[in-house]
């Protein structure tokens, strides 16, 4: 082949494949919804969809799914509740923010962790309580939630515990770490990241519900005894285990027994599914399971109707399916996080258990691409699950990556070879002269 012909063939190599790199952008990048309000004057939120999106903000949708009201003001939002207790126009949301080593206290970048009480009506924000990490991506708080007048509880993921503070003082009364209940050698695989703490519930009877991710475990702690470990859902974290419970589960909610349970209704999010386990004597048998199409989930909420509000968030919406499983209600949402329709109760407290409702069961094959599926038999799933993230958060696929490396790899090889033709020659080692 002649030296043009060779040249002619990469450069057709690196165009073609920037072509389909910037044709998959176009097709798979969706408008981002916004607002630009960031107060609701209706007369009733009844009916509001709250949505927290890691990338994008704080969404507040109409019935119809329309954005009528966006904050904006904290770089990634996690957890969001209505707060009734301060009035139903408050909501409480856990939010982290990313500072500068000068506004740190230390010589490195940090992490702002905050818990923001805001009313929807005026405007008003006040940050209840906030702590400062070293960055790392695993070290943001992704849940709180109010225990009584100036009280709330955190889910500490930068430092492995959950923890009760006082707003007012500023001070931690209460704490459990998880080295009082779990090995060292169990759960993630590094210091930095190795329970997830990612959601902490607090019960009608004043026991604690948390979910410990990397450990694929919803714990129950009693803050007077600890960890009551017959209530215990979901098995230790075990790599070889083919047949988990839960696998790096996101926001369980807990339905009382006053609607049918208890059960616990979680994003089982790496089995890609939602999952409802009923409590039974001194067990847990799962009731229900949805998981058409689901791609990574990370929260559900059982509404009063019986439907099931679904935060899918690898596919970058939320979804409402009905008690027989089918889709009702549907808007995207970039990198939702958590959603709550308000008028429903926290969570899913105002909502039936899936046995006392009648709910099907719906099944199918999960939302992740089938490549993605057969790449985790052969890398570690923090490898496979951090680039099927960064495929959420950006507008790229599968076959963009692969186009992206053939054009690398293509231009390094070209380079090489018009290296090797040219009459320049390196030669090692270097001497200076």
């Amino acid at each position: 082949m002649t030296t043009r012909a060779v040249r002619l063939l990469f450069a057709a190599v690196v165009v073609l494949s920037g072509v389909a790199v910037g044709v998959d952008a176009m097709v798979l990048s969706d408008p981002v919804p916004s607002a630009e309000s960031e107060t609701i004057q209706r007369r009733s939120l009844d009916g509001v969809t709250m949505v927290s999106s890691q990338s994008e903000g704080l969404f507040f949708l109409a019935e119809g799914g329309d954005v009528i009201a966006q904050l904006t003001h904290e770089d990634t939002y996690f957890d969001a509740d209505r707060l009734p207790e301060a009035g139903d126009r408050t909501v409480l949301y856990t939010a982290a923010n990313y500072r500068p080593a000068r506004r740190c206290g230390f010589p490195t970048e940090c992490i702002e962790n905050r818990v923001v009480r805001y009313n929807l009506s005026t405007g008003e924000r006040r940050v209840l309580f906030s702590m400062t990490t070293k960055r790392y991506d695993d070290e943001q708080w992704h849940d709180a939630d109010y225990v009584g007048p100036e009280r709330i509880v955190v889910a500490d993921l930068a430092r492995d515990r959950v923890f009760i503070a006082n707003t007012s003082t500023g001070l931690i009364t209460w704490e459990w770490q998880a080295h009082q209940a779990y090995d060292a050698s169990s759960g993630g695989r590094t210091a930095q990241d190795w329970t997830h703490i990612n959601d902490v519930e607090v019960l009608p009877d004043g026991r604690l519900m948390v979910s410990v991710r990397n450990h694929d475990q919803v714990i129950f702690i009693d803050p007077e005894t600890g960890i009551e470990k017959p209530w215990t859902l979901g098995q230790d974290h075990s790599p070889e285990s083919a047949n988990k419970t839960l696998y790096e589960q996101h926001n369980p909610d807990y339905i009382p027994r006053r609607r049918g349970g208890p059960s616990v209704l979680v994003a089982d999010s790496e089995h890609n599914r939602v999952v409802e386990f009923q409590r039974r004597g001194t067990n847990w048998t799962r009731t229900w399971e949805y998981n058409p199409g689901l791609n990574w989930p990370r929260d559900a909420d059982r509404l009063p109707n019986g439907n099931t509000l679904i935060t899918d968030s690898r596919d970058n919406e939320v979804i409402e399916v009905n008690r027989a499983g089918n889709v009702v209600w549907r808007r995207s949402v970039p990198l939702p996080y958590e959603a709550e329709r308000f008028g429903s109760g926290p969570e899913s407290t105002g909502g039936p258990s899936a046995t006392s409702a009648g709910l099907e069961p719906a099944s199918g094959s999960s939302g992740q691409a089938a490549p993605l599926v057969a790449t985790k038999r052969y890398f570690p799933d923090r490898v496979v699950n951090a680039v099927s993230f960064a495929l959420a958060r950006y507008p790229i696929s599968l076959v963009s990556l692969v186009a992206v490396a053939v054009a690398f790899g293509a231009t390094v090889l070209w380079a090489i070879l018009e290296w090797r033709r040219s009459d320049y020659h390196l030669c090692l080692p270097v001497t200076k002269r």
